[in-house]
């Protein structure tokens, strides 16, 4: 299916045709000025001109739609910030492999002070969205106006961005993890996991073998008078990993109103500027996924704050 991709007219493009037309006038009329003499200095190369947020919003949007459509999925720009040029929300569905099961979803593009491309489940079936944002990611340094921060000893910004991204693959792929526990060799019996300890447990496992200072269970600020225990926090990277497991009685509208709950608590903690709240769903309890996502995730009063949920 063929999808008009003309995003908004661009500054580069108005730029192109003014110059252009002095191109011409150029043409028509005959320089009067002196010959630069041999011993001048040469002239001083153009600075490079920061593209405007219209410009890098632009191509944000088509390295999505370009990757997508490479891939095998229909892509279209459903919304953009014709205003300011932060935000726009691609959606992409395509069939699954060998089914009559549409795949939908929608990739939403920041491009503020930091650029951020981010993806929701919009169907039942999540088949290859994952591994379309996986690819949109290594599309994604190909930009020339994007660079790769130089840190300082005391700046761990551009780190814990990439940090961000890294853990949200993690749990993005967790039942992949779980999954695969089930088939070990010689018939050895499976190590299964039944509940939130058992989440904790494997999730614990798998950071330790990518962080050094890992400090689960530790006590966050008093909220509404009293205190409870956070589940993982990477205190280098100022990063909290808050996991729920939904059941039969922990829905939608339960787990929602935990997670606010922790929000505020964090709000206040010293340690933690970015909230992953990851909430495992092996038995399909959660019957908007996308919606929990998208309802949560945002910035709470400084506190940015991501919520991750997975079922298989």
């Amino acid at each position: 299916m063929a999808h008009d991709r003309q995003l908004a007219p661009t500054t580069y493009l108005k730029l192109g045709r003014s110059h252009m037309n002095s191109k011409a006038k150029t043409k028509s009329q005959p320089s009067t000025k002196a010959p630069v003499p041999v011993s001048a200095d040469p002239p001083a190369p153009a600075q490079v001109q920061k593209p405007t947020n219209e410009r890098r919003l632009h191509d944000l949007v088509r390295l999505v739609v370009d990757t997508a459509d490479a891939k095998g999925w229909d892509a279209e720009a459903v919304a953009q910030d014709l205003k300011n040029f932060k935000y726009a929300t691609i959606a992409v569905s395509r069939m699954a492999p060998n089914t009559t099961q549409e795949v939908t979803g929608t990739f939403e593009v920041t491009c503020d002070e930091r650029v951020k491309i981010a993806y929701h489940q919009t169907s039942f079936h999540s088949w290859g969205l994952s591994d379309l944002y996986d690819a949109i990611g290594n599309e994604f340094w190909r930009l020339p106006w994007i660079q790769k921060k130089t840190e300082n000893p005391g700046d761990n910004t551009a780190r814990s961005l990439s940090d961000v991204a890294l853990l949200e693959r993690l749990l993005r792929r967790f039942h992949r993890s779980v999954r695969q526990l089930k088939h070990r060799h010689a018939d050895r019996p499976s190590l299964v996991v039944r509940d939130e300890y058992d989440v904790q447990d494997l999730l614990h496992a798998i950071l330790r073998g990518l962080f050094d200072d890992i400090r689960s269970e530790e006590y966050t600020p008093s909220y509404a008078g009293g205190a409870s225990r956070m589940d993982f926090l990477l205190k280098s990277e100022q990063i909290v990993i808050e996991t729920k497991v939904a059941s039969a009685s922990l829905r939608d509208k339960q787990v929602g109103e935990q997670l606010m709950i922790d929000i505020q608590r964090y709000q206040s903690h010293p340690d933690c500027k970015r909230l992953l709240c990851f909430v495992y769903d092996p038995g399909g309890e959660i019957k908007n996924p996308a919606g929990l996502e998208t309802d949560l995730t945002r910035v709470h009063d400084k506190l940015e704050v991501k919520v991750i949920v997975v079922s298989p």
